[in-house]
């Protein structure tokens, strides 16, 4: 009996289909014995990070083409939707299998029967992404990898609220019942071949039993199918896509009709970008399958281009030298308006935290000796991006025009026809000796100020320094990128006539929690900043206003200098306690670690409104709650005349302030900032025919009930907001910049613990320092190994004064 070899991935879903395609084969031939060879490819041993971010294609056919190609094999099979459009010189597809089920379903973790929207949907694509945002907007969406059993140990260890598979991967494993609901193909398209397998074997180029392979893959292969997947096939090549491109493709056959649906992402947007999501039907004779694929693929270039006719545009932004509070006003008011960021490792952590949520991240930092990419492969991601319609910010540390590139980064622009813009910023040359107390200019000890950078152009020869003309200038001289060339720099101006006992600084990480200085006189500079350790970045000043710098010295004196602290409130929330905080030294990084989220429907509250009555109070927990609950009355046509006669309890005094903004004064604040204080405090003043409307969070704490349930009080619970993980971390480079070097941690609720192990994970929470607003915070904190300190009374004040204290500070009365 004649041995014919059956290539398939090894993985059990993979088998399986293969098994069902030889039994298949014989059916028809039973004369041959058919061996299947199992095979690891690229994307199984790959199976640590997204397909998107992998690059490439046909991550699970090469090491089966290669044992094709090689004659280990005499045929291969695949899921269809995994095939490049483009197979390997000597490869095709022999045949097509009739289509299972090709739609995608939501699964929960085994035991729940309601989703999970606190944890994110597990999607293995941008298609499934993309799509799955639309049909569940507010519920966070992550890649996930692995086949699809290693992918439902992963949901059902907690890792993820649910997942997006294939119906027919689940039908083929017999997991059916793992189904929650399957979703339309209006709802999710399916990736062009979903649901198909495909036999890919030798053609006929010096293959002798080329013949033989063909007659029998033939045998099982079914034609609508085939017409179906060479429609979805085409429309996907045309847009030059892949496997786990946003791009999608279903067919339909009714009779002689060919009903072709596609749908194009073409900018890849992040979570919340749906409006760029093109969706198209097409419909003819199932013999022009191919021609109807690209003709519809070419339908949706022709809208983009025609929903992106309104130019997009670069703005060249400079950040400063670091510290937030240098960001000028109008380069805010900018970068809130970004869609695409592209920024610099030397853009200060407080300015990263400040990119918009939902704006396109992207990392293209350099280092001596290290560029994660290059600079025309930068200046091409910006046109590209800008061309695409979007606006665009290039955010440069410093001023973009000083030793920036940034003339390099417009020529192409300017070339290309696209609009742009440059935001100045504060340098370094004058921001960083500023907040070293070196003024660059002084009418005793120098008037002029020169600028140098001691860097040359790549692939140059080293950059000649004019030394003599400097010297005969006189004045202060600024070195920008000129730490590695330090030694030489101070050669060539000693032997250009300069002192050598004329003052110098080199000033490293400026306007930073980290910045650090030597002072020392040109003859010895280079040998103390290599003692002290100095590291780029820095700034190197020579000149006699260093001779100032001790008498000068300004943000030393204040409690926090040189501490980096994270302030993980919300956004909007953060900016008090990071005005106290930067008010006495510390450099601040906002990492909001929630966001609170209203819920939509809220008929509970709207009935309770209605229903209002002087005997009533109505009782805050947070001032969330409080914008929430006005936003709501408004929403229902109330004004705050509707209140009068009500009762009002605030937690503590951030909620007593929100509502006195909106001209309410509180009737009842507890001795506690705390739950069950407030509950306690309550029980006692509420009577016993009153009763307490408690407009909160979703998942608020059940200690403020128990009081008022233990005196018969009635209590209406009312969840008007979710409190959710923040989103925006996506991207590492991003995350990583911002948690680094970070001295300690403000978390100013429980839900704002869990946020951030959301962000940074339980193995990096372990050993921060957490300045916390109260004692449960502080408990939540310490179960992930974070060393706590808190507050004396639950207020941004205290955290401020009691940190001062604990570091050893005495806290200073403003005069």
């Amino acid at each position: 009996m004649k041995k014919l070899y059956v290539g398939s991935r090894d993985s059990r879903l993979a088998l399986i289909q293969t098994e069902l395609l030889i039994q298949e084969f014989r059916k028809q031939y039973p004369q041959y014995e058919w061996v299947v060879r199992p095979m690891k490819t690229s994307g199984d041993l790959l199976s640590d990070k997204p397909l998107d971010k992998l690059g490439g294609k046909g991550l699970f056919v090469k090491e089966l083409d290669r044992a094709l190609l090689n004659g280990e094999i005499d045929l291969a099979v695949h899921s269809l939707k995994d095939l490049p459009m483009d197979l390997e010189e000597h490869l095709q597809i022999g045949a097509y299998s009739l289509r299972e089920d090709p739609r995608d379903a939501l699964v929960l973790p085994q035991g729940r029967v309601e989703p999970d929207t606190g944890k994110p949907i597990g999607c293995s694509s941008q298609r499934r992404r993309l799509q799955v945002a639309h049909v569940y907007p507010d519920w966070p969406v992550a890649p996930i990898r692995g086949n699809v059993l290693t992918r439902l140990d992963k949901l059902d260890q907690g890792a993820y609220g649910a997942l997006v598979l294939a119906v027919a991967g689940l039908k083929r494993l017999g997991l059916e019942q793992r189904i929650h609901r399957v979703f339309t193909v209006s709802e999710i398209l399916p990736a062009a071949g979903q649901g198909t397998l495909a036999v890919v074997i030798r053609d006929g180029t010096d293959d002798p039993a080329y013949g033989l392979i063909q007659e029998l893959v033939q045998a099982i292969t079914n034609p609508e199918s085939r017409i179906c997947a060479e429609a979805e096939r085409s429309f996907v090549k045309t847009l030059n896509g892949g496997c786990s491109a946003p791009i999608a493709a279903y067919a339909v056959l009714e009779g002689d009709a060919l009903h072709l649906t596609g749908l194009y992402c073409p900018d890849e947007p992040v979570q919340g970008s749906g409006e760029k999501i093109l969706r198209d039907r097409i419909t003819g004779v199932k013999t022009e399958g191919k021609h109807l694929g690209a003709r519809l693929a070419l339908r949706l270039l022709a809208q983009h281009a025609a929903q992106t006719s309104t130019e997009g545009k670069v703005w060249l932004l400079g950040a400063g030298p670091g510290d937030p509070g240098l960001l000028t006003v109008k380069a805010q008011k900018v970068l809130q308006t970004a869609e695409v960021v592209l920024y610099d490792r030397l853009v200060g952590k407080g300015i990263l935290a400040q990119i918009p949520a939902q704006a396109e991240r992207i990392y293209v930092g350099k280092k001596p000796g290290e560029h994660l990419m290059v600079q025309a492969e930068i200046n091409r991601l910006i046109a590209r991006n800008a061309a695409q319609g979007k606006q665009v910010v290039r955010l440069k540390g410093g001023d973009p025009f000083l030793f920036g590139r940034g003339g390099e980064e417009l020529e192409g622009l300017k070339e290309a026809g696209i609009p742009f813009e440059v935001v100045p910023g504060v340098s370094s040359a004058l921001g960083v000796p500023a907040y070293f107390g070196i003024p660059v200019t002084h009418r005793d000890y120098g008037s002029a100020v020169h600028i140098i950078t001691g860097h040359s152009r790549s692939g140059k020869e080293p950059r000649t320094i004019p030394y003599r003309a400097l010297v005969q200038a006189g004045g202060t001289f600024i070195f920008l990128m000129g730490f590695t060339a330090l030694e030489a720099i101070c050669t060539g101006l000693i032997h250009a006539g300069l002192d050598p006992d004329t003052p110098g600084a080199i000033l490293e990480q400026g306007t930073t929690a980290k910045q650090r200085k030597v002072l020392s006189y040109v003859s010895r500079l280079s040998v103390e900043a290599y003692q002290a350790g100095i590291k780029a970045p820095a700034v190197v000043v020579i000149g006699e206003v260093c001779g100032l710098a001790s008498w000068f010295s300004w943000i030393e004196a204040k409690p926090l200098a040189g501490l980096r602290i994270g302030v993980s409130r919300p956004p909007r929330k953060e900016s008090r306690l990071s005005e106290l905080l930067a008010a006495a030294g510390a450099e601040v990084v906002p990492i909001p670690a929630i966001q609170t989220v209203p819920i939509e429907e809220t008929p509970r509250l709207e009935q309770a409104l209605s229903a209002l009555s002087s005997r009533d109070w109505l009782a805050f927990t947070s001032p969330e709650g409080v914008e929430v609950f006005f936003a709501k009355l408004q929403a229902y046509q109330r004004d705050i005349r509707s209140l009068g006669g009500i009762r009002f309890a605030a937690i503590g005094g951030a909620t007593t302030a929100a509502l006195a903004n909106r001209g309410i004064l509180v009737n009842l604040v507890p001795d506690h900032f705390n739950g069950r204080s407030l509950g306690i405090a309550l029980a006692q003043a509420v009577q016993s025919d009153e009763r307490v409307i408690l407009p909160r969070s979703r998942i608020g704490t059940a200690e403020i009930l128990k009081p008022l349930q233990g005196a018969g009080i009635e209590v209406l619970d009312i969840p008007i907001y979710d409190t959710l993980p923040a989103a925006g971390y996506l991207d590492p480079w991003y995350r990583e910049l911002l948690l680094e070097g970070l001295d300690w941690l403000t978390l100013t609720s429980t839900s704002t613990v869990e946020g951030f192990r959301a962000i940074a994970g339980v193995e990096r929470m372990r050993g921060i320092k957490a300045l916390c607003i109260g004692s449960q915070t502080a408990a939540a904190a310490a179960r992930y190994g974070m060393e706590t300190v808190v507050a004396d009374t639950a207020s941004m004040e205290s955290m401020v004064e009691k940190l001062i204290h604990t570091l050893g500070h005495r806290v200073k009365q403003e005069p």
